[in-house]
């Protein structure tokens, strides 16, 4: 990766890359491809761009939106693990060139946001030779732990295209949250300002923590 790293010298709290065709899985989590957006209780509660944050939430929950020209076109709950995911409008799962993933590891406490960026990481550059990752950002929001990551594979063995993946892992008091925002081409500046700008606003809140209160 060779146009990013001065891009990402410049970005204060959020940007993360993951690698689309590879199942990634940790220690007592289930998972599930493909990957997708996801808000606790138990479904996430997306908002249009246009539209205030959803009153009225209760103990633990995710936020975030779906960006403008974007549609859900999956989203599964197995277990322990919920997972949407959002493509642009004519675009699918199987056929895209830009994907959200929001991960949803229902109970998970145990594991980390750079317990859970390891082994993505070492997943990542098992599955593409040559890969490279660069860390953007870590420390707390709203009182949460998290850590902004980036992953590029230079060719894809399943797609046989270039991936870059910015990856954003937040450690709720409930649950476990991995939000992902992958291309299967070299963003542009405005791209990686727009996405990483979409990331920084995802947070975790709590109803009955005054001080992580929802909106």
């Amino acid at each position: 990766m060779k146009r990013s790293i001065p891009i990402l010298s410049l970005i204060s709290a959020t940007s993360i890359f993951i690698l689309a065709c590879v199942s990634l899985t940790i220690p007592n989590l289930a998972t599930a491809t493909p990957q997708t957006i996801i808000t606790v209780p138990p479904m996430p509660s997306f908002e249009s761009p246009a539209q205030p944050t959803n009153s009225g939430l209760e103990n633990e929950n995710l936020l975030t939106t779906i960006p403008s020209g974007f549609k859900i076109d999956y989203t599964k709950k197995q277990d322990n693990f919920i997972i949407t995911e959002m493509v642009s409008d004519g675009e699918s799962v199987n056929d895209w060139s830009t994907l959200i993933t929001v991960e949803i590891f229902l109970g998970e406490k145990n594991t980390t946001p750079q317990q859970y960026e390891d082994t993505l990481i070492k997943r990542w550059f098992n599955a593409c030779e040559n890969s490279e990752t660069y860390p953007v950002a870590d420390g707390a929001e709203n009182g949460y732990n998290f850590v902004l990551w980036q992953l590029y594979c230079p060719l894809n063995s399943a797609t046989q295209k270039v991936e870059y993946t910015y990856l954003k892992a937040i450690q709720g008091k409930d649950s476990l949250y991995l939000v992902q925002v992958a291309f299967r081409h070299e963003p542009s500046d405005d791209e990686i300002k727009q996405w990483v700008g979409y990331l920084k606003k995802i947070q975790v809140c709590d109803s009955r923590i005054a001080e992580q209160a929802c909106p």
